[in-house]
């Protein structure tokens, strides 16, 4: 509506002219997949909301940088950028990582996931307080039930076998790891755990599962039709994709820059599966209600 735009135009010339740091609106909802789209609707039920970049309803920025600095509350995606562009779905949106530090103001909060550490104490110099999803244990473990079950979806759709005594690697031994061991055991296929700690071993080893040092994982890697990979840096190497059978799959569940090169994967013929944002294809509602839990937590707000 005009006057709404000509309400917002005033307070952040105000402002400007005064330093004052006060907010139009109590949540900002900006980028991001369906997860940040419930998000919206919940936030717009009983409080000041308006978003950018994700959704249908609810009132729209007049721009990006109105969207960031007349809000109290940044809610961003997971994972917050997609290299140095910020992650929203729309192709003809681009925003750099640059632009949102530069239209943020003292006193906000962001929330998001995998928010780069260099960008973070950027935004601290500013007088922002940052809040990864991915660093808070309960959020990172509630999320990895709908990672591990969207792997096994995507493996049940790909793969023409039973799972039930199916060998499957898995590289690492984190959170999302441990969850979806835990549910391939359960269907009775056989795991073997991939990991360079020591430590981690003899947990995945006590827990009753095969296990493997990285170190050595080309040695064994051709046995294994199926290989899932959750570990957020390039460990697979050329060296391993020559040693794996042509028919296996490998499903890649960490976030970018992944643990493989996927172009020497496709010279080689090796297929590869990108699984990127699985809560948010197969536990949308869930995953956002958690976060939206942790965030009323933070800003002692209430849905």
């Amino acid at each position: 509506a005009p006057h709404k735009k000509i309400f917002i135009y005033y307070i952040s010339k105000w402002r400007e002219l005064w330093g004052v740091f006060i907010f139009a609106y109590q949540y900002s909802v900006i980028g991001g997949d369906i997860r940040q789209e419930i998000l919206l609707k919940e936030f717009k039920k009983n409080t000041s909301c308006m978003r950018f970049g994700v959704g249908t309803e609810g009132d729209k920025a007049v721009s990006f940088e109105l969207a960031v600095s007349l809000a109290e509350n940044l809610l961003f995606p997971i994972p917050m950028c997609k290299g140095n562009r910020l992650n929203i779905h729309q192709q003809d949106i681009v925003v750099t990582k640059e632009e949102v530090l530069k239209h943020l103001k003292k006193g906000q909060r962001v929330f998001a996931g995998c928010i780069d550490k260099v960008w973070e104490e950027r935004a601290k110099e500013k007088g922002v307080l940052c809040y990864d999803y991915m660093k808070e244990n309960s959020i990172a473990i509630y999320n990895s039930i709908a990672t591990a079950e969207g792997t096994i979806a995507e493996i049940l759709q790909n793969y023409p076998y039973n799972l039930h005594g199916a060998k499957v690697m898995v590289l690492g031994y984190g959170n999302c790891a441990k969850t979806l061991a835990v549910k391939l055991k359960g269907i009775s296929a056989e795991v073997c755990i991939v990991a360079r700690s020591d430590q981690a071993l003899m947990e995945a080893y006590a827990s009753g599962y095969c296990i493997m040092k990285l170190e050595k994982v080309s040695e064994v890697i051709k046995e294994y039709p199926l290989i899932v990979n959750t570990i957020p840096a390039r460990i697979i190497t050329r060296k391993e994709l020559e040693c794996v059978d042509k028919e296996a799959e490998i499903y890649e569940i960490a976030s970018f820059p992944y643990g493989l090169d996927i172009d020497i994967a496709n010279k080689l013929g090796v297929t590869v599966r990108i699984c990127s944002s699985l809560p948010a294809k197969y536990a949308p509602v869930s995953s956002a209600e958690i976060l939206k839990q942790y965030i009323l937590e933070k800003t002692g707000g209430s849905v």
